[in-house]
């Protein structure tokens, strides 16, 4: 079965900040996803399903950490990622945000914010019972991964 955009993005929960107003603009704890399109909302459920959920599930965090490549992930992920320059884009407002960060030359690492500001006890429950997380880590899978 294969999600499309508005499915994913629909995924994602929002952490808020524990003083329960939403509505302060220069808060660093103010998640800035919440007004962003459903194509980078997906971009960070399919991120966070690489980057966070696998240091969560019981099963994955035994194996070592995967490696996140930006242009793997965009190749994968391409329909729900849109073109080369939206992704590239999005990338750019990730980091911005420290949402992602990019080690040298190509690998993706969790941000701050994508720890801090997505609610991982929900989202968590999300991909645990989700086929989500098989398709994610299924097909980024590199052959070199394939140690068993």
């Amino acid at each position: 079965m294969e999600l499309r955009v508005n499915e994913i993005s629909s995924l994602l929960t929002t952490r808020y900040p524990l003083s329960g107003n939403h509505h302060e603009q220069n808060s660093s704890d103010v998640p800035v996803h919440r007004d962003w399109d459903i194509t980078s909302k997906a971009a960070l459920v399919i991120l966070w399903g690489l980057l966070i959920y696998p240091r969560l599930d019981p099963e994955m965090r035994l194996q070592p950490p995967p490696v996140v490549s930006v242009n793997q992930l965009h190749a994968s992920f391409r329909e729900h990622l849109g073109s080369e320059q939206q992704w590239r884009s999005m990338l750019e407002r990730f980091v911005q945000h420290d949402y992602i960060r990019i080690q040298a030359p190509d690998r993706v690492t969790p941000g701050t914010r994508l720890f801090a500001s997505v609610d991982a006890a929900k989202m968590y429950d999300l991909f645990r019972t989700s086929v989500l997380v098989r398709q994610l880590h299924t097909t980024t899978k590199s052959p070199r991964n394939k140690n068993s």
